[in-house]
């Protein structure tokens, strides 16, 4: 299974934070994409691509965990934040359908 985190905001300096918060995990993180309307950009936290097994990818787990928790932490004292963010799991190979 492929596990892959999407993080939107309109404030570079959250998505500032939440790239070096993964990258400092050993997540490889693609962007921030450029702003387009709003100044809304994003980022893509790669999936590990390694098999369910292993402890390889038990650190990726343990480290795709922490950063969840990372983002959960930082929310405002209403339970706001201006991060949006998603989980896609989706199958390793058309085997896996």
């Amino acid at each position: 299974m492929h596990i892959a985190i999407v993080v939107t905001s309109w404030n570079p300096a959250s998505i500032a934070s939440a790239t070096s918060k993964a990258e400092s995990l050993g997540l490889q993180v693609i962007g921030p994409s450029a702003p387009i309307h709003n100044g809304i950009s994003s980022i893509l936290v790669c999936p590990d691509g390694l098999k369910e097994a292993g402890d390889k990818r038990a650190a990726f787990d343990i480290a795709r965990r922490d950063f969840m928790e990372f983002l959960g932490s930082i929310r405002y004292e209403d339970g706001s934040s201006d991060l949006r963010w998603v989980v896609a799991e989706y199958p390793s190979s058309a085997d896996d359908d």
